[in-house]
């Protein structure tokens, strides 16, 4: 299977350690970067024109790029027959998603958005957890992350990005989210500019209502300096609780064993012993299985538009 990744920069190299038993091409114009892609890994062809690599026929296309090129790039390899995988979020606008979603039909080719906070074992175990009634009905609903931002780049300017941090990283933790409440009936949040380095918004504080009774409480930003260490989510059933243990967490380091997003979950007070992996190769690993075998992809895009949707919503009410 050939797969041809774009922009292997700094995330890249998470992308390229994480695929396996494939036929690596880049897309890359930065010699150095290059030279440690060539070095690290077995790269089989180099381009340096996006237009230029689509002439030659690939199994998957992996794009990671900013935000505002999502739409053009992913439709310009679904028109040339290709699968797409495509780094989060699925596109700046909810129009571009959804044209997107109906593209990938229409040439009959399987669409991804990569995801890694979706695919974390401690998630999907408590997804099960909430499923299965182990805490009862969800009352409270507690998803948080902070950090502090001074990097320069693409990701400061509000254009590319389409916004700010809670498009960006923030719609990891909106995905985590909704996947443990579900369905909601109302959003009622903001978003705010606090002291870092982005034009756009960097903090955002939102209260979900869902379907099921529970309420969500959001926190998400990166203007916070030195920030305590908390756990990333806290569910609190009639019956019971779960929280992740933020002590727990591995390093997301490229050479690492295996790299996860969050910490060992706490059910009721014990700690559970859940099988960990590499969530970056087990998300690029489980969409190619979708390609070879024909079967839906394991992150559909829909849910990746229902996570767009909540951001966007949030911004409308900043």
């Amino acid at each position: 299977m050939r797969i041809l990744v774009v922009g292997v920069n700094n995330f890249g190299q998470m992308h390229l350690s994480a695929i396996k038993n494939m036929d690596i091409s880049i897309v890359e114009r930065k010699p150095e970067v290059i030279e440690k892609s060539r070095e690290k890994f077995k790269i089989s062809s180099v381009y340096s024109s996006y237009d230029e690599a689509l002439n030659d026929k690939f199994d998957i296309v992996d794009l990671i790029v900013p935000h505002y090129l999502h739409r053009e790039m992913a439709m310009k390899a679904m028109e040339m027959g290709s699968n797409v995988l495509l780094e989060k979020p699925i596109a700046t606008s909810i129009q571009d998603a959804e044209d997107l979603i109906t593209a990938s039909r229409k040439f009959n080719v399987k669409f991804m958005v990569t995801d890694q906070y979706y695919f974390d074992p401690s998630v999907r175990e408590a997804v099960k957890i909430i499923k299965n009634g182990e805490i009862g009905n969800p009352v409270s609903i507690v998803v948080r992350d902070q950090r502090y931002y001074t990097h320069k780049g693409w990701r400061t300017n509000s254009r590319d990005m389409g916004g700010g941090s809670l498009i960006d990283g923030g719609i990891h933790f909106i995905d985590t989210l909704l996947n443990f409440g579900g369905d909601y009936d109302s959003i009622d949040g903001i978003s705010r500019h606090g002291g870092s380095a982005l034009q756009g918004e960097d903090t955002t504080t939102a209260i979900f209502k869902f379907k099921n009774g529970s309420t969500g409480l959001f926190f998400y930003t990166w203007a916070y300096r030195d920030p305590p260490v908390v756990p990333a989510f806290e569910v609190i059933g009639d019956k019971g609780s779960l929280y992740e243990d933020p002590g727990s967490r591995t390093d997301w380091g490229v050479d690492t064993p295996y790299r996860t997003v969050y910490g060992d979950l706490i059910l009721n007070g014990k700690r559970l012993n859940i099988k960990k992996y590499d969530v970056y190769e087990r998300e690029i690993g489980e969409f190619a299985r979708s390609v070879e075998n024909d079967t839906p992809v394991p992150f559909s895009p829909e849910t990746a538009l229902r996570d767009l949707r909540a951001v966007l919503k949030i911004y409308e009410m900043s």
